[in-house]
């Protein structure tokens, strides 16, 4: 069987894009169930004073859901490409390795135009609060006072599972696109393989003689 291009390469390359791939896919439904826990804490902590609370985190939950459903497809594929490797025809096909090449690229301008919008949030935004009592709006301070005094800053850069949701998924970006590298260099030198093989085959008799 014939060698793998760059088989350590692709084969680092390619586990690094699954685990973070897989690690920010834990970071996020860690994410969610910690938030999720945050906001009912913060409930039941001010429904003593009879005020109703209403966090609202979409300007960051909605692009890390994007971001999440590339990282699971990072993972995957990556596996899917790391186990090719040990597959005779795969490891060495064209067709494969350009797929791969491909897919990959892909996926890393995926990961990152949707991983842009959730560290521009976890940088700039905060939870979104209202709080009613009585039928009527508490001011804005007075919630900011109360989540101060429960030791809560709204703000997601000071929310530590979420500000590890706008970082870690850079990390299966930047292996992604090292796997796109890898996977053209690999390419690349198949074919300069083969363009000898191709001359020779081409070639009259008489010069092959």
């Amino acid at each position: 069987m014939a060698p793998s291009r760059l088989f350590l390469s692709r084969l680092g390359a390619y586990a690094m894009a699954f685990a973070w791939g897989a690690i920010s896919l834990s970071i996020g439904l860690n994410t969610v169930v910690k938030q999720n826990r945050l906001k009912s804490f913060l409930r039941r902590s001010v429904a003593p004073l009879g005020i109703t609370l209403r966090l609202v985190t979409n300007n960051v939950v909605h692009p890390a859901i994007a971001s999440e459903v590339f990282c699971v497809i990072t993972a995957l594929f990556s596996l899917a490409a790391a186990v090719s490797l040990f597959v005779g025809s795969c490891a060495t096909s064209r067709k494969a390795i350009t797929v791969q090449a491909y897919v990959f690229t892909f996926l890393s301008v995926a990961l990152f135009a949707c991983q842009i919008p959730v560290s521009d949030a976890v940088r700039r935004k905060g939870v979104e609060i209202w709080g009613w009592k009585d039928g009527v709006e508490v001011p804005a301070v007075t919630l900011l006072e109360a989540a101060a005094s429960l030791g809560v800053n709204p703000l997601y850069r000071h929310i530590h599972f979420i500000l590890w949701f706008g970082i870690i998924p850079w990390l299966a970006f930047l292996f992604t696109l090292i796997s796109a590298a890898v996977s053209f260099l690999a390419l690349s030198g198949l074919r300069e393989n083969n363009q000898p093989l191709a001359k020779a085959r081409d070639a009259p008799m008489s010069q092959v003689a």
